[in-house]
């Protein structure tokens, strides 16, 4: 049963930063999580911070380009956390293998269905920074308009790209893009630049 739980909570996860059910990913997240931990009678809440900001770490992983301790360190605390529930490590590692890989394969499929982090983009801000829009600004980044650059950090979708001699920091229209590929400017608002990857 515990397995399950675990397993359901990440596909919940999964859910939650790929599709538009992201409310309902997180609370189906934030369920199975409650009851991993709430049948396996915790005595202390040690555990359940240090797994939920192992968690934490990991979505912050997605936000902050070519950070890759975050992750690591978040993926460590969840098994720590595991572990300090169940005090063997073994069994934290077969529950954590089975969950990671379920999840693993859901986020795959929905990937190849074209689903993409873009839900998570309601995190950042959303609103039109053109001048049209009132908004101005000392830093003009319309001239970079249609321009394609080569991307010196992942995008997650937040990173920074190459042109020419300048480096800027960019968003990504949704879709993860690995460092060295290259990318072009489809809008451009206010300082905010948005690229795709150069078909």
């Amino acid at each position: 049963m515990e397995i399950i739980l675990l397993t359901v909570g990440f596909i919940g996860l999964v859910i939650a930063a790929l599709t538009p059910k992201s409310t309902l990913g997180g609370l189906l997240a934030l369920a199975s999580f409650g009851g991993y931990f709430y049948i396996n009678s915790l005595e202390n809440w040690v555990p359940i911070i240090i797994f939920i900001l192992g968690i934490c770490l990991l979505i912050f992983e997605v936000f902050v380009p070519d950070f890759g301790v975050a992750g690591i360190i978040g993926f460590l605390l969840i098994i720590g956390g595991v572990y300090l529930t169940n005090n063997d490590l073994s069994t934290a590692l077969r529950d954590l293998s089975i969950a990671v890989v379920a999840a693993s394969f859901l986020f795959i499929m929905l990937i190849r269905r074209g689903y993409s982090l873009t839900h998570l983009q309601k995190l950042v801000l959303q609103n039109n920074l053109d001048k049209e829009s009132g908004f101005s600004s000392n830093t003009d980044a319309s001239a970079y308009l249609g321009k394609t650059g080569k991307t010196t950090t992942p995008l997650r979708p937040s990173g920074k790209v190459q042109f020419e001699d300048t480096e800027l920091d960019v968003v990504s229209t949704g879709e993860h893009i690995d460092t060295n590929v290259s990318v072009i400017v489809t809008k451009v608002e206010g300082y905010k630049i948005i690229v795709r990857r150069v078909d």
